[in-house]
């Protein structure tokens, strides 16, 4: 009785787990950028606050207007930065002719779970950079901004 108590209780504490965390923030930012090819804007909106909410947001407004094609654009080289609770991503997509477009993503820690708060950055940090993620925001901006 007292094993099946304690398996219990170990199942209960995995799941609470579980629900914390949506994935490493390579793992979010793959499976954002797979939602917004394949128009998927709710599973998008679920993966994304701040700038990147409002950016899915105009999509699926657009999406309604026309019917945007589907692309399939695999993040290649994604690398990704820890600054506290942000991570700063670089990648880059091949265009029609092989030629590499480079992409980049910040994500946010909310509540233990990643989500992707910029699509567009202006300032790239440094990588000796330790700061909380200050230095992901726009000049105008602040952290309450990013966690909207």
């Amino acid at each position: 009785m007292k094993n099946i108590a304690l398996f219990g209780t170990l199942v209960l504490m995995l799941a609470f787990c579980k629900s914390q965390t949506n994935g490493t923030p390579e793992e979010v930012a793959q499976a954002w950028q797979a939602h917004i090819d394949k128009n998927e804007f709710d599973a998008a909106r679920e993966l994304s606050t701040g700038e990147a909410l409002r950016y899915v947001e105009d999509l699926a407004t657009l999406n309604e207007k026309d019917s945007l094609a589907w692309e399939n654009n695999t993040m290649l080289n994604l690398r990704c930065q820890t600054f506290g609770d942000s991570i700063y991503c670089t990648y880059h997509f091949e265009d029609e002719l092989g030629e590499p477009i480079p992409g980049q993503l910040a994500l946010k820690r909310i509540k233990g779970n990643w989500l992707v708060c910029r699509i567009f950055i202006d300032i790239i940090p440094s990588p000796d950079s330790t700061g909380t993620g200050e230095d992901l925001l726009f000049p105008t901006d602040t952290l309450d901004d990013v966690l909207q």
